[in-house]
């Protein structure tokens, strides 16, 4: 009886670990992390003026995290439990990216700040298409941690490729929860790093 409980113990740590290194990591946080980082780095060549980082912070950060409160404020959202809070975070993060995309391209935006726009709204539009069109329920928590670590690289420095061993974390606790399954974190991760790639080369057009 004690071994079956010290293993229930044990097995509420872990959950709880899993929980809380999802909470952490969630793509709003991720994004948080990366333009503060870049702002930090690289100043007004990062982002124009201090409104186009409180911008950032608005478009990447607060939009994508607003479903989460309206469904636990409103009931009958509520009710419809985690697949609502996905398709309505998707939505919520595109019209975000979008806006930030426009704000970098009509108001002179820099380049790193076009790229990180771009990206996001590429890997947005890409999400967006595998979960309403293809039914695919591709990790947009693995693609909202594996584009901050893959742009830093780009950025800054390839030692921020190093990053990536967080996603090993990040995998096992997706799994541990039933979140996803690895083809699906592993589909999540490789269109935030495609969604960069192709910034990359149409920031260039710009």
């Amino acid at each position: 009886m004690e071994r079956i409980t010290a293993d229930t113990v044990r097995e509420d740590s872990s959950l709880r670990s899993a929980k809380l290194l999802r909470a952490l990591t969630v793509p709003p946080a991720m994004a948080f992390f990366l333009i503060t980082a870049l702002y930090t780095a690289f100043g007004s060549d990062a982002f124009a003026a201090p409104i186009r980082y409180f911008e950032a912070l608005f478009t990447l950060v607060l939009l994508p995290l607003l479903p989460y409160p309206l469904c636990a404020a409103f009931g009958s959202w509520k009710r419809k439990g985690r697949k609502l809070e996905r398709s309505l975070a998707i939505v919520f993060s595109f019209i975000g990216y979008l806006m930030g995309t426009l704000f970098a391209l009509l108001g002179g935006g820099t380049r790193i700040e076009i790229i990180v726009y771009l990206t996001y709204l590429i890997s947005g539009t890409l999400m967006a298409v595998l979960s309403f069109g293809f039914r695919f329920k591709a990790s947009g928590h693995a693609c909202g941690a594996a584009g901050p670590f893959a742009m830093l690289a780009y950025s800054l420095s390839p030692w921020w490729l190093l990053g990536f061993l967080l996603m090993v974390p990040i995998f096992i606790s997706s799994i541990r929860l039933g979140r996803h399954n690895l083809g699906q974190l592993f589909a999540g991760a490789a269109v935030s790093v495609s969604a960069l790639i192709i910034a990359v080369q149409l920031a260039n057009l710009f």
